[in-house]
């Protein structure tokens, strides 16, 4: 599927342009190499040149398309650029390719944060996963300011219009984004950062690293200079061809870490290194200061007045005279500066859930097992018999746990399928997608059905939004997923259980198509159950 757009009149064209496709197969014939497969290479750069056009396109015009549709060309442009498998065509090709994948997790990205309602943690923590993609593709494109596009002329890129304004466009966007998401993360982790302050201004505990391991939810790196002695001021850096993956904390969150540093220093009974340097800390206090009189907040206008600013200063000078470095053991610090645990991987079901095909709840359920281990071992015991073996996904979801399937094939009818067309882990066009499926598309109607069970336990019932469930999100959430139940919801007891079911049925019209989520209320969950084999669980 070619997805052509026109300034007056954006249009959709199932079928690729022919003369354009004679030329491109003219010229890139001539550089495939004698001992490489011609129709192979021929045909990686065919879909290279399609996903490149249509996803520019489509960030080109983003704010002028259809959702839906947009949806419609990230799921088919993912399994295309998937089948781009060819290490020799890929090396030989990384610039375009990589731009490529940059392109099309800006656009997932953009695409997720433009449908999400609220920007809860594991949804930030979703669209930070993606755009991290976006970005570390864009910097393995390797795109020189000058020598890319000017070094040798290169007709692919000519025909295909990829030149140094595409480049430039595409920069803009990601640093753009990555601004807007570094604002939603900082104002995720301000609510976390004002409690461990109050522990600090108010009873003296000093969680450092809690404050960096919020700060590490998003990669922002945050300085402990002041504790280490060492006197470091972070310079903007200017945009380039290189975008770091790291985000940045803002001055509010700066200034919560500057002061707890500085408040541990006057008030801990701890005993500081010999060779502390009074002279840096007073210039760090300074540099404290200064960032204070440029920030409006209200909670920190608050909190660190001129008279907390001055007991502060007050401490400072009473145990650091001026002029005098007393001091004493190099442990004195080795609880703060020990090196921090990193932090595991956490992956959750949305909360609320996307909008289900079918969906219903089971209140009281099975009362009789107590912990959440247990619970587990109740539904894989139908799931696995009925052939789900390994094909289980586990989420933290609420105070519980949420179980999904892979999409897996099924017929309507009931009857069985092979268990090696059963699953799939692309819906592009079945894997299989061909010029020969194409052409058998314009005389067969070849419909599919596809589902995805989602099992959650929790204390109440889990709600569901009114976002649908996509082919492209379920795809990720199965990719994001710990293939058994983390071990420290095990023991977990929960008092009251209810099971919250969803069924997310998606039908595909034909072979190339997308397949969409089937909101007809034809089939209920007890259906689907029944269907799978699996309507034991809330018997």
């Amino acid at each position: 599927m070619f997805y052509a757009y026109d300034l007056s009149n954006l249009v959709e064209m199932k079928f690729f342009n022919y003369l354009f496709l004679f030329f491109l197969l003219t010229v890139f014939t001539n550089s495939v190499n004698a001992q490489e497969n011609p129709e192979s290479i021929k045909n990686d750069t065919i879909t290279l040149a399609q996903a490149y056009m249509n996803l520019y396109l489509t960030e080109t015009y983003f704010d002028t398309l259809d959702r839906d549709r947009i949806s419609k060309i990230l799921a088919f442009e993912k399994g295309e650029i998937g089948k781009i498998n060819n290490r020799s065509f890929i090396t030989n090709n990384k610039t375009l390719f990589n731009f490529t994948q940059s392109l099309f997790f800006y656009l997932q990205t953009k695409q997720i944060t433009t449908n999400s309602k609220n920007f809860e943690r594991n949804t930030l923590r979703r669209i930070k996963s993606v755009f991290d993609q976006a970005i570390e593709s864009y910097n393995s494109s390797d795109i020189d300011d000058v020598e890319t596009f000017l070094k040798e002329r290169n007709a692919l890129y000519e025909m295909i219009n990829f030149n140094q304004e595409s480049n430039n466009n595409l920069n803009d966007a990601i640093w753009e984004l990555k601004s807007e998401l570094n604002s939603l993360f900082v104002e995720d982790i301000y609510p976390d950062f004002k409690r461990i302050f109050y522990k600090a201004k108010l009873k003296n505990e000093f969680e450092f690293d809690s404050l960096t391991y919020f700060s590490k939810l998003y990669d922002m790196p945050l300085s402990m200079a002041i504790l280490e002695n060492e006197l470091r001021l972070d310079i903007p850096k200017n945009k380039s061809n290189f975008i770091s993956p790291n985000y940045t904390v803002d001055n509010r969150l700066e200034l919560i870490s500057r002061y707890m540093q500085l408040k541990y220093l006057a008030t801990s009974e701890k005993r500081i290194p010999r060779n502390f340097d009074t002279d840096i800390l007073y210039k760090n206090y300074g540099y404290f200061m200064k960032l204070l009189g440029f920030e409006d907040d209200e909670f920190i206008k608050k909190e660190l007045n001129p008279t907390a600013c001055d007991l502060l200063l007050r401490q400072l000078k009473s145990k650091f005279p001026k002029d005098e470095s007393d001091g004493i053991l190099n442990e004195s610090f080795s609880m703060v500066l020990s090196p921090s645990i990193a932090e595991p991987q956490m992956y959750f079901f949305p909360n609320p859930a996307p909008l289900a095909s079918a969906s219903s709840i089971n209140a009281n359920f099975k009362p009789e097992l107590a912990t959440l281990n247990q619970v587990d071992l109740f539904l894989k015991g139908p799931l696995e018999n009925a052939g789900y073996k390994n094909q289980l996904h586990y989420y933290y979801d609420l105070d519980g746990f949420a179980l999904t399937t892979s999409l897996e094939k099924f017929n309507l009818n009931g009857a069985s399928i092979p268990s090696k067309e059963r699953f799939t882990e692309n819906l592009g066009g079945d894997g299989k997608f061909s010029y020969f499926e194409i052409f058998k598309s314009i005389f067969f109607d070849v419909e599919s059905e596809y589902r995805m069970f989602a099992f959650i336990v929790a204390s109440k019932a889990a709600s569901m939004s009114n976002q649908v469930m996509t082919i492209s999100f379920a795809e990720e959430l199965l990719k994001n997923s710990y293939d058994s139940l983390p071990e420290v919801l095990k023991e977990r007891v929960l008092a009251n259980k209810t099971l919250s079911i969803f069924i997310y049925h998606f039908h595909q019209n034909d072979i190339g198509q997308v397949p969409e989520l089937d909101l007809s209320g034809k089939l209920t969950v007890q259906d689907h159950l029944r269907s799978a084999r699996i309507n034991q669980i809330i018997q």
